[in-house]
């Protein structure tokens, strides 16, 4: 028997009992929030697919695992394309991580990094078509970027695509979207902790984070104000970091049912991915 197929039915087997007891911890966990609208759950080895980041053309939703790229048809749910070694090209570099991502004319701008190194904080381009390299990337300036490239995030509007550090972010870099030359930093008003991933949205930055509520902020490109839009939980993590979930990257796409973000998140066991569908603040 194929070895991936006995896997496969393994993986199924565990699931089988583990995901009621995700579900249990998550609704646990799941306070007084801002709802979401709908979920579009996988489980099982697809959730390492769709670990990381999530952007969209309109016609697809495009993930980022930790090691991959994956083109999943919004309509059907079925994956149409998919990059297993994303990192082809970039063997020097040493980077292994996929972050954020974000979908701007035709191409998926995607952040990598050598985790836990920290040497090489890279965004480069992938076509949106086949999800293969585009050939262009930069390797970011490490006085700015000291813990890799977590996300990116696409300003075709401004002209600029946005990066930042994770962890304890005060501020963002800009940089020209076409020729990937440094533009200015922009100042937060206040800081921000743990950026996973960001979308624009009517010329502000929706940014969603693995903060101590998951929570989502609205950032001004031009002035640095931030305002926290809502908490995606309740639960506050007091010892064990990520306890219960980790929150992901987020994307925009206007849909029928009303719903307008569209954020990612690993549920508490880290055995399956969510991709939460909310409708604006009224």
């Amino acid at each position: 028997m194929d070895f991936m197929a006995v896997l496969t039915k393994i993986v199924a087997f565990l699931c089988s009992f583990l995901i009621p007891l995700s579900n249990g911890l998550n609704c646990l966990f799941n306070g007084d929030i801002y709802p979401f609208q709908s979920n579009t759950k996988v489980i099982g080895l697809e959730t390492f697919d769709r670990s990381q980041g999530v952007t969209t053309d309109g016609e697809y939703w495009f993930f980022s695992g930790k090691g991959s790229l994956t083109k999943v048809n919004i309509e059907t749910n079925e994956i149409e394309v998919k990059n297993d070694n994303p990192f082809l090209g970039f063997e020097e570099y040493g980077v292994d991580h996929v972050g954020g991502i974000s979908y701007y004319n035709g191409l998926i701008y995607a952040g990598l990094e050598d985790s836990k190194v920290w040497n090489s904080p890279l965004v480069a381009v992938y076509d949106a078509d086949t999800l293969e390299y585009a050939g262009k990337f930069i390797h970011l300036d490490t006085e700015k970027m000291k813990r890799g490239c977590p996300w990116v995030c696409c300003d075709g509007e401004r002209g600029y695509f946005y990066v930042a550090n994770s962890r304890d972010t005060v501020e963002m870099y800009c940089y020209d979207i076409d020729t990937f030359e440094y533009v200015k930093t922009v100042s937060f008003e206040t800081e921000v902790a743990a950026i996973q991933g960001a979308e624009m949205y009517n010329g502000i930055m929706y940014a969603a984070t693995n903060d101590a509520t998951r929570a989502v902020y609205q950032i001004n490109p031009d002035t640095g104000s931030v305002t926290k839009y809502f908490d995606r939980i309740m639960y506050q993590p007091l010892l064990i970091d990520n306890f219960g979930g980790e929150g992901e990257d987020i994307t925009v796409l206007q849909m029928e049912d009303g719903t307008l973000f569209h954020a990612l998140d690993l549920g508490a066991l880290f055995i399956d991915a969510n991709l939460r569908h909310y409708k604006p603040i009224a």
